[in-house]
């Protein structure tokens, strides 16, 4: 989670964990904070023996923990559940609950593919990519319904080319790209995979696709592209990028493959499953 959260609550001395950000909480207001931003990431068995520990023993709400139980041996559903944790914790103002509301009932009424496309989408957001890619395949290949329109499969596409790329796999955005924009033929797209390919030799542009976008409009995105290397060159690693770009064309194409390597397995890291 990035940004500040104001705790009026005792802190913890043993946090929840949340494997699949890879994060904890050390707070009642943290595990507000989860519910509230993240409740499309959360599976049914949320709500279990761990996270009840917690709030009785760690966050000392010992009514609020026996309130989950009756409503469990209620048969209630989790969404009741993760709502009255948050008006119990009293973090959020009645607007607030009422939107989260809003979200519950979008939930409740959502098709599966919608559904889980959302938390792959929540996954893709938080840099998760081999877990988002996982997640968009099992859509891609699953049960079909009718919330996979045209205009739904062309954005799962998209979205999946968006990971594989962050995992440098840019023969398979390439071609997630493709297959978003014979879904939804958008010059965005376009775009994207023209910029792909910049940035990566080894992939081609498609010179089908090309054809649709003129030759003036191509020329403004090198020109983009150009823009956005020479901000690269002088900002962020901007030192260690400058010392690589006055370099000899050899020493500067090593010192860059190596550079790249490095983030990758940067981004990698933080795409594990």
């Amino acid at each position: 989670m990035s940004g500040l959260i104001l705790c009026s609550g005792r802190k913890v001395k043993n946090p929840y964990p949340v494997a699949e950000l890879g994060i904890s909480l050390h707070s009642g207001e943290e595990l507000c904070y989860f519910i509230y931003n993240y409740v499309f990431l959360l599976e049914p068995d949320f709500i279990n023996e761990h996270l009840l520990y917690f709030i009785r023993t760690e966050l000392g709400m010992v009514k609020l923990e026996e309130k989950i139980r009756k409503w469990i041996a209620d048969r209630s559903d989790m969404a009741q559940i993760l709502y009255m944790i948050l008006q119990d914790i009293h973090y959020y103002s009645e607007a607030e609950l009422g939107g989260f509301k809003a979200q519950l009932e979008w939930m409740r009424r959502a098709r599966p593919s919608e559904r889980a496309k959302k938390k792959a989408d929540y996954l893709l957001q938080k840099r998760k990519y081999a877990a988002a890619i996982q997640l968009y395949d099992s859509i891609a290949g699953g049960e079909k319904d009718q919330g996979m329109t045209r205009e739904f499969m062309g954005a799962l596409y998209h979205n999946k080319g968006v990971a594989c790329a962050g995992l440098f796999e840019s023969e398979r955005a390439l071609e997630c790209f493709e297959r978003a924009y014979e879904h939804l033929e958008k010059e965005e797209i376009l775009k994207e995979i023209f910029m792909l390919c910049q940035m990566d030799e080894s992939v081609e542009l498609p010179e089908a696709m090309m054809l649709a976008v003129p030759a003036e409009q191509q020329y403004k995105w090198q020109e983009e592209y150009e823009t956005l290397c020479k901000h690269l060159k002088y900002s962020g690693k901007a030192k260690v990028i400058g010392e690589f770009w006055e370099k000899d064309s050899v020493r500067k194409r090593a010192g860059i493959q190596t550079l790249v390597t490095e983030w990758k397995q940067e981004y990698r890291e933080m795409a594990k499953l």
